[in-house]
């Protein structure tokens, strides 16, 4: 498969206004990233620059090490799927995953009377370069890279190493078997002889995951292509579109605003908010170590509950509740004596009284219920300290126990704090 490389790129549409700001990002081989955000943060901006269906104003995007910038969408090989499935539908599964195949060529190495390949001179890679050299002699940028990219020219020049090939299509028995295959691996095979119309909503996504897979392309594009699908139908695809990433092993980037699906299917999450990169790291990590108040508000099935209050040199004090802090937690906010912070803890961070969980937790503090939600085995809780409301989860057994008024604890080695001014994380030392 391969590797992806993004380098301080940036998208400028034509009435100025900019979608993604200094974006730099590396990409593994075979890593499944999520680019997760609001609507308008830039995320399906930034998966057309890599399919070629956006120009990039500015910066370098690469596969497998090669600047991808001037490349036709046709020639970067990767595949993308999309929100809606774009299946024709008056072929069968069998003629749409095959469709594509059929018009392929691929190459067949010229051999020369020694039986070794032909190599030749990679013009397009010159061009490229050439190109390159052009922009920054225009920049005025320094020599330096203008007399290297003089010296790639060269050594191609110096050295072919593209191979010569003809072009060939595949063979009938060649597009059996790698249907075939594809279809085994998304459990299709006794759908290859139906129409899309035929077909669930689900049924009808494996067909557009298959279409891609059989090309074996380099990268995988997925632009939100579980949203035409019911809350049920996404749970099932979401561990489906996992275990079809573990088996095929590809390079793979999904777009999505939807935060569970990031949590439960990426290696890496890449968090945007209006064009810019929040936070990028594992599923664990933007979940416990949130690098501002916007990925922790944003990651987690409950918001994240922010309290405004004053760090008096010991405590946090607000309306309603003074919470004593560690050690270790005083001395990382020394520089906010008596200034505002904001103190963040999660829903499921907080336990009622009568919970097993409060051992060795902060000292209990009471607080007003407004009212209360069974959810099955969960039961949210929303209460007010002073006038600021939070919302607390714990599990059902506890609703006949929790009064208008009700003590509540604090896991003090899970909460954060957060600069008012900057939004961001201030730092705890472990």
């Amino acid at each position: 498969m391969a590797s992806i490389k993004f380098i301080d790129v940036n998208k400028i549409y034509p009435n100025n206004v900019q979608a993604v700001f200094d974006f730099n990002l590396e990409i593994k081989d075979k890593e499944f990233i999520v680019f997760v955000g609001p609507s308008g943060c830039g995320k399906s901006t930034t998966l057309r620059m890599v399919a070629g269906l956006e120009d990039i104003s500015s910066g370098e995007i690469l596969i497998d090490d090669l600047v991808i910038n001037d490349i036709a969408p046709k020639d970067r090989d990767v595949a993308m799927v999309f929100q809606s499935y774009a299946l024709y539908p008056h072929m069968t599964v069998y003629e749409n995953m095959a469709f594509a195949l059929k018009l392929r060529r691929i190459p067949v190495p010229v051999l020369d009377e020694e039986g070794k390949q032909t190599l030749l001179v990679d013009q397009k890679k010159i061009n490229r370069l050439e190109h390159q050299k052009r922009l920054l002699l225009k920049d005025n940028a320094d020599s330096e890279r203008i007399t290297q990219i003089d010296a790639q020219i060269d050594d191609l020049k110096a050295n072919p190493s593209l191979v010569a090939c003809t072009f060939r299509r595949y063979r009938a028995s060649e597009i059996q078997e790698k249907i075939d295959n594809t279809a085994e691996i998304l459990g299709l095979k006794a759908y290859l002889g139906r129409k899309p119309g035929q077909l669930s909503g689900g049924q009808r996504q494996r067909v557009a995951l298959g279409r891609a897979i059989v090309r074996n392309p380099k990268v995988f594009l997925m632009d939100e292509p579980l949203s035409n699908l019911d809350a049920k139908l996404r749970v099932q695809m979401r561990s489906e579109i996992a275990k079809i990433h573990q088996k095929v092993g590809a390079t793979t980037i999904y777009v999505t605003h939807d935060q569970t699906e990031a949590m439960t299917m990426a290696t890496r999450i890449v968090i945007m908010k209006d064009g810019y990169i929040q936070q990028i790291g594992t599923p664990k990590e933007v979940y416990n170590h949130p690098t501002n108040m916007f990925v922790a508000g944003f990651i987690g099935a409950s918001p994240t509950n922010f309290i405004n209050g004053v760090f008096d040199g010991k405590s946090f004090v607000c309306e309603g509740m003074t919470l004593k802090l560690p050690d270790k937690t005083v001395k990382s906010l020394k520089d906010y004596k008596n200034q505002n912070i904001v103190l963040g803890v999660r829903p499921e961070d907080i336990y009622v009284e009568g919970d097993s969980s409060v051992e060795g937790l902060t000292e209990g503090v009471v607080l007003k219920r407004d009212i209360s939600e069974l959810l099955g085995h969960d039961l949210i809780i929303y209460s007010f300290i002073g006038t600021q409301r939070i919302v607390v989860k714990t599990t059902a057994k506890f609703e006949d126990k929790i009064q208008d008024e009700c003590k509540y604890f604090f896991d003090l080695s899970r909460i954060h704090f957060f600069d008012p001014n900057t939004t961001n994380v201030i730092k705890v030392e472990a």
